[in-house]
């Protein structure tokens, strides 16, 4: 059978565009060799937000697992009615791209190792990422867990003492979950604060946080090796000398790498640079017909960035563009209180000469702040000095990642200061500090 278009790999990018694509009458199929959902739903960001949830209300590891799975299940499920609905034909397996000419072969392992060709006017590869072992001595054990072994099974075992290797956002979401339960936490980053791409204010609030629940964090700390002992493992880390580290576990955060094994066959091979699919701006690989979105193109690793590329994939495959904004593209950290960002940042706008005007607000004497005993945060906004509008914000507050949503249609419209105060807030809010801001920067408070 020959369908209008093969999607390789059913997560948030993946599932998004076939059931676009099929709801617009492209004859479509889907092949996922795993559940449905991709590492966002099975491994990722639904998983880690679960644990969270279950820690800080004082579930334990075995109840955590069992409140995971139950969400899980269920947004599974909803996945693949939501694709029988649309009339996307699933296959379950392995996809490999045999040829790179049209109508493209793309043979299917299924699950009982039968092989199963089909074929397709058009390619969307979605097969995300991977966790990265980075080359140090013992990193590749593996009984040093990755964020994969620590969101399933493995992460209910009991344990005391837990080394978490980066501090980026999944570094950071574990420790959270892990010192809330009472676990021994250290967190081991080569960067000179935790969360280094983000906004500096936020990078220091996440680190006075963690400090806060008991995480050790030794920045500015270069990995050394990872060994076996008696106790468990022997982490060794270099900063102004060597230091020991022995614990009951460790984790790997050190990013993730483009899943691309086994995805083509001899000869089948596409444009590729650092371990990423190369694309153009409508994510069309350097084979007409071939499209790559989500974490596998390398561009952001992020599931909603997936999501409005494989609908912009989609877009392309039926004439039309629909640019997807690299420049906005919302950051989340879960948190409690939470971070999030869109936008440019205040470094950014220096290094690019814009003169803006910063407008911030405490979340202190904020009420659903107080009433959820969330502590100090703050939101801050950027505005372009001489225009008045609306370039970025960084929040550290209770449900930031929510409405996160307002700031980011703002800045996308160009809305100004004046213009954001138009809108009437409801109280008690966490966002109506996003006015309080606003009138800072318009120098009103």
């Amino acid at each position: 059978m020959i369908y209008d278009l093969i999607v390789i790999g059913g997560g948030p990018g993946g599932y998004a565009a076939a059931a676009e694509a099929s709801k617009k009458g492209l004859d479509t199929a889907l092949i996922e060799r795993d559940r449905l959902g991709g590492t966002c739903l099975q491994r990722g960001c639904v998983p880690t937000k679960a644990y969270l949830h279950a820690a800080y209300e004082g579930i334990d590891k075995t109840e955590m697992l069992n409140h995971k799975n139950e969400i899980v299940d269920t947004l599974t499920d909803g996945i693949a009615q939501m694709l029988r609905t649309a009339k996307v034909t699933v296959y379950q397996g392995n996809g490999m791209l045999m040829n790179t000419q049209p109508p493209f072969a793309v043979e299917v392992k299924l699950a009982d190792d039968e092989i199963e060709e089909i074929q397709g006017h058009r390619i969307l590869i979605a097969t995300g990422s991977k966790p990265a072992r980075i080359p140090v001595t013992g990193c590749d054990d593996p009984e040093v867990w990755t964020s994969d072994d620590l969101l399933h099974e493995n992460g209910s075992k009991p344990f005391d003492s837990l080394v978490i290797i980066g501090g980026g956002v999944i570094g950071v979401e574990m420790a959270c979950i892990y010192a809330k339960i009472g676990v021994a936490v250290t967190i081991v980053e080569a960067e000179k604060n935790c969360l280094p791409m983000m906004d500096k204010e936020l990078s220091r609030s996440a680190e006075g946080l963690l400090r806060g629940m008991g995480v050790t964090l030794l920045t500015s700390t270069r990995l050394t090796g990872i060994a076996k002992n008696d106790h468990g493992f022997l982490v060794t880390a270099q900063k102004n000398g060597e230091q020991e580290i022995i614990c009951d576990r460790v984790l790997l955060a050190t990013g993730r790498r483009a899943q691309t094994s086994g995805l083509f066959a001899q000869g089948a091979e596409i444009a590729m640079e650092r371990g990423t699919i190369v694309v153009d701006r409508d994510f069309q690989t350097n084979v007409k017909g071939i499209y790559a979105i989500g974490d596998v193109n390398g561009i952001y690793q992020l599931a909603h960035v997936a999501h409005a590329q494989g609908l912009a994939a989609v877009a392309h495959m039926r004439g039309r563009r629909v640019p997807v904004d690299t420049q906005l593209i919302p950051s989340c950290v879960y948190t409690t209180p939470e971070i999030a960002s869109v936008g440019i940042t205040q470094d950014e706008a220096k290094a690019h000469g814009t003169e803006i005007v910063v407008g911030k607000a405490l979340t202190t004497q904020n009420a659903r702040s107080m009433i959820e005993n969330l502590g100090r945060g703050f939101i801050k906004l950027i505005f372009e000095k001489d225009t008045g509008i609306l370039l970025g914000a960084q929040l550290f507050c209770g449900r930031a990642t929510d409405f996160l949503g307002e700031l980011t249609l703002a800045i996308s419209l160009k809305l100004t200061g004046k213009q954001l105060l138009g809108t009437m807030r409801a109280h008690p809010t966490f966002y109506e500090a996003v006015g309080e801001a606003v009138e800072k920067a318009l120098g009103k408070k």
